[in-house]
């Protein structure tokens, strides 16, 4: 392998079970991590990420601090194995991972701001609920001019641009339904809305934002050992303050996952490797740039696979 990334996912990822294949081999990290989630969270995420149910373990204030602390849990078994990234990037939630894992973000304070990330996003959802809808087989600017067009209804702008093709927006109901029907005329080949209770990376969050950086001013970043690639700007962060800037400012943003792989690719990046529950980033990454090779590990006998290929 020449230059790698270490991939985090983001809410969605989850499912009952994730973790358990790491329990099972390493039931001292596995606790570890989801135990501090339990307490950063007052919820039983360890318990929910083994035996559900998966609705539990899909809302928002239980996903992500579920989410963190298993792709963490991963990492520093990862790491043990002896794999190393040349760069860090993580998907919406999993940007807050990736900030730990370069080394700009402590564990005990990462847990801390996502589990406190969560809750603002589930009261958000009972405050001023909105929509998300993923729109397939039209390009970016297509959608960015729908999007437009639907806002005569209320907002609605991209909030994932996942794939050159495969762009999920978010914002107000009115809108986001506006948006579908819209699209379906332009001839995508889907567009469906989400299961969402929320208008995640939209303008509705600015008040999580706002939260969030008030709680960030209470924490402590450093530079990142490791460059992190920033979701709502594509650009790598090298410093602590760029890091900080990051985590807020994706709350409220799109997440432009198609600009951070094509950053790190320009870079010299040729391996991507996904730590924790799932594959979709490595899916995505692989419909961005076929040239590149991507792993998924969520256990040391994945992770062993990895290795493997890496002294081929």
């Amino acid at each position: 392998m020449g230059k790698t990334v270490f991939l985090f996912p983001g809410q969605g990822s989850q499912k009952v079970g994730m973790g358990a294949d790491l329990l099972a081999a390493r039931p001292e990290v596995f606790d570890r991590y989801l135990e501090a989630a339990d307490a950063a969270s007052g919820l039983p995420i360890r318990e929910l990420c083994l035996e559900g149910p998966i609705e539990k373990l899909t809302s928002t204030d239980a996903a992500q601090p579920a989410l963190f602390a298993t792709s963490l849990a991963v990492l520093e078994v990862a790491r043990e194995m002896g794999l190393r990234a040349t760069y860090v990037a993580g998907h919406s939630l999993g940007e807050y991972t990736a900030a730990v894992a370069s080394g700009a973000l402590g564990v005990d304070d990462g847990m801390r701001l996502v589990a406190r990330r969560g809750r603002l996003m589930a009261d958000v959802q009972s405050e001023r609920p909105g929509a998300m809808a993923a729109i397939v087989g039209l390009p970016a600017e297509r959608v960015e001019e729908l999007c437009s067009q639907a806002s005569a209804t209320g907002s609605v702008a991209p909030a994932n641009l996942n794939t050159p093709v495969q762009i999920v927006c978010s914002g107000e109901e009115s809108a986001v339904l506006e948006l579908l029907r819209l699209a379906e005329e332009a001839g995508a080949e889907r567009a469906l809305r989400l299961q969402v209770g929320a208008a995640f990376h939209s303008e509705l969050m600015k008040p999580v934002q706002a939260q969030m950086s008030q709680a960030m001013d209470d924490v402590s970043f450093s530079d990142p050992q490791t460059p992190m690639v920033g979701n709502a700007s594509g650009v790598l962060k090298t410093t602590a303050d760029e890091v900080r800037e990051a985590l807020t400012a994706q709350i409220a943003s799109a997440v432009r996952w198609v600009d951070c792989v094509r950053t790190l690719t320009s870079e010299g990046a040729d391996t991507f490797v996904e730590l924790g529950s799932g594959r979709t980033l490595s899916g995505l990454v692989r419909q961005i740039d076929r040239e590149v090779e991507t792993f998924a590990a969520d256990s040391p006998k994945k992770l062993d696979k990895v290795l493997q290929r890496a002294s081929a």
